[in-house]
């Protein structure tokens, strides 16, 4: 039908515009915090390419549900202002068959979600934190520079008198603070970086030196011919993977063990069912509040969005916190808005097509009898 194939257009030029936008300015704002770790260091552009991708489905669970709601509510917004919702009435169409190319998209990106949501976000994150890792290992004689304390290595401070071929270096001195140990200072005639991606660690292999540590009440001195010193970067490698990192199985599998698994699966869940709920609002909604154009049509959306968000932080919140069941507090917002959009949506169905309208009275003025 090409009023279906028009609106659908108009629906997906607002919503690739809107998630390009949202998903530049959620990737710059994760991005800015790794600039310290990645760039000037000689990374390459192939490395910056796959963190991009690797953020991708972490950014697109957020920016989906999004970019669908401000697209329903800036096409049916535009529709209402210039009267198109009302042509399409009085042509004999009903709110349903009006909505119907909203729903179809947002079910399409609830289906999309639930692949992102179940299976591609734990891999991503893996995959994504094991690429920067690798590139500050790759890159971690570039960042220690001749003559200057560098402090790219976590609690750790590397200063050396001069750089030579090889990831090689000479004179060495380190400062390193202890978490539970003494603070310790290492001097060494020369060095050199070796690394183990694989097993994700950082050596700093030195010769000719002494170690000094030092407490409240005693210090020691120990020299050396040959030491190992294990750097630690910024980002560490994790044997034990974290609730957002792991599959949808395994986080069903151990949700008695723990509260922020069961939270974690419900917000995983959760999430996807915000398309459908939006497909649903945004036109009802849209075509209830007047002819505010796509300005008043994005200043509504971004509001509601504003509140689905901030319910759902607070509900996660409380769960976390045991205030709360994890189910409650990742459901509360989808439970909430889906009750609003089905109001909206019912109130809207009833405004019944003006020609139908107009066929029923003639029929009612022609038999008097069906009053």
């Amino acid at each position: 039908m090409i009023i279906y194939r028009t609106v659908i257009k108009e629906f997906l030029i607002n919503f690739l515009v809107v998630i390009s936008f949202l998903s530049f300015v959620l990737f710059m704002e994760r991005f800015v915090r790794l600039t310290r770790l990645i760039l000037g260091r000689g990374v390459e552009f192939i490395d910056v390419v796959k963190i991009f991708l690797f953020l991708q489905p972490s950014i697109l669970l957020l920016a989906i549900p999004m970019a669908i709601l401000i697209a329903v509510f800036l096409t049916y917004g535009r529709m209402s202002t210039d009267n198109e919702i009302i042509v399409l009435k009085a042509s004999g169409m009903s709110f349903w068959s009006i909505s119907k190319p909203a729903i179809i998209l947002s079910f399409a990106g609830f289906l999309i979600l639930c692949f992102i949501s179940i299976y591609l976000i734990p891999t991503s994150i893996r995959s994504f934190k094991k690429t920067v890792y690798e590139t500050i290992v790759k890159k971690a004689s570039v960042a220690i520079e001749e003559e200057v304390f560098s402090t790219v290595f976590k609690g750790t401070v590397i200063f050396v008198k001069e750089l030579l071929p090889d990831n090689r270096f000479k004179g060495l001195f380190i400062y390193r603070e202890g978490d539970t140990k003494e603070p310790l200072v290492i001097v060494a005639e020369e060095g050199a970086i070796n690394s183990d991606t694989e097993e994700g660690l950082i050596n700093l292999s030195m010769r000719n030196g002494a170690i000094h540590t030092f407490g409240k009440k005693s210090s020691s001195e120990v020299t050396f011919l040959e030491y190992d010193f294990v750097l630690t970067s910024v980002i560490e490698p994790q044997k034990k993977l974290k609730p957002h990192e792991m599959g949808i199985i395994d986080l069903w599998n151990g949700r008695k063990s723990s509260v922020l698994w069961m939270v974690e699966l419900n917000r995983r869940l959760a999430i996807p069912f915000a398309c459908l709920i939006f497909g649903f609002l945004g036109p009802a909604l849209s075509t209830r509040i007047g002819k505010t154009g796509r300005l008043g049509g994005f200043s509504v959306s971004l509001t509601i969005l504003i509140l689905y968000y901030f319910i759902l932080i607070v509900g996660e919140g409380l769960a976390k916190a045991g205030k709360l069941p994890p189910f409650w507090g990742g459901w509360i917002p989808n439970m909430l808005f889906g009750a609003i959009a089905i109001v909206f949506f019912y109130i809207a169905s009833r405004d019944r097509p003006v020609l139908r309208r107009k066929l029923r009275i003639k029929r009612l003025l022609k038999n008097p009898n069906n009053l």
